[in-house]
């Protein structure tokens, strides 16, 4: 049973659509990547589960269940934040508390969210730190953030993160400012941590190579709408839709990248239909209408390579 399932997301701005119809379902035990240019709606879909958008924001679905709890609104996330569900950012520096130690951050979440009791916080607290990779986690708990490397830093958030014992990780652009080194170490931790758990992860990214190393389940958004969504194998190996084709084609680990021809529109500049058809090379007067999601693709034409 999924832990997390959710049917036609919208998220909207004093009645302007930002994201519409986003649909997924985040099993135990695997990765979804939620792939896609900037702008294309991944961070706010994410906020939007975490129950924590920005003020102006308003979010809405069909059905959305947690854990097999039923969530009505995004008021109702509240008593499951951290707890149940919980999102990683992507800047560990701002996320972490400067002027608390490591050892102190971790046990904050696991006296106020988890209700660990303190004579148990210690051992807890070395043990989270120990599994996130530290070989001597009572030294990592003296530690301020600004004497970690952005690698330990990251590594670090992660145990803040699991003090709570979350089911559901959403995890935005976990390794961006890493090098290619320590993301591959951070990838294969996370990758360790979800098995080992049974965590279900949302893994938010545009680094295609990232999420096909990780990556169980594929979902693709652009501008705010569902294109792909599927096993990941699968949709590597074969994408269906032209603009997940397309960002295969441009990624930089290949021999030849082709950048994507055009620009992700505006809000305002959005077409009526099939938002990626201005800049497909398969479009056609039916890509007037907005195609319905058939066989894990959204498109009049889909197809392979």
């Amino acid at each position: 049973m999924a832990l997390l399932e959710l049917t036609a997301l919208e998220i909207a701005h004093r009645g302007t659509s930002l994201v519409d119809g986003v649909s997924f379902a985040l099993e135990p035990g695997t990765i979804t990547a939620l792939v896609g240019e900037s702008g294309s709606g991944k961070t706010l879909t994410a906020r939007a589960l975490a129950g924590v958008l920005p003020k102006g924001l308003e979010s809405k679905w069909e059905r959305l269940t947690v854990d097999s709890q039923s969530v009505a609104t995004a008021r109702d996330l509240a008593p499951l934040r951290g707890r149940v569900i919980a999102a990683m950012p992507q800047d560990a520096t701002s996320a972490l508390d400067p002027v608390m130690r490591i050892g102190q951050q971790v046990d904050e979440v696991s006296a106020h969210v988890a209700k660990v009791a303190q004579p148990e916080r210690g051992a807890r607290r070395d043990k989270l730190l120990a599994e996130v990779g530290f070989a001597e986690p009572a030294t990592i708990a003296r530690q301020f953030p600004h004497q970690l490397s952005g690698g330990m830093r990251q590594r670090a958030l992660l145990a803040v993160t699991l003090a709570a014992e979350p089911k559901v990780l959403l995890a935005d652009e976990p390794t961006t400012a890493l090098d290619a080194h320590l993301r591959g170490a951070v990838l294969e931790l996370l990758r360790d941590l979800v098995s080992r758990r049974r965590l279900a992860l949302l893994f938010i990214t545009h680094d295609l190579a990232a999420a096909e190393q990780l990556a169980d389940q594929l979902v693709v958004l652009y501008a705010g709408r569902l294109c792909e969504r599927g096993p990941a194998k699968e949709h590597f190996r074969e994408p269906r839709h032209p603009y997940t084709r397309a960002l295969q084609q441009a990624r930089l680990d290949r021999p030849t990248p082709v950048p994507l021809r055009g620009a992700l529109p505006s809000v305002g500049d959005r077409a009526v239909g099939c938002r990626f058809a201005p800049r497909c090379d398969r479009a056609s007067t039916a890509c007037g209408r907005q195609p319905p999601l058939v066989d894990g693709v959204a498109c009049h034409h889909p197809g392979g390579r």
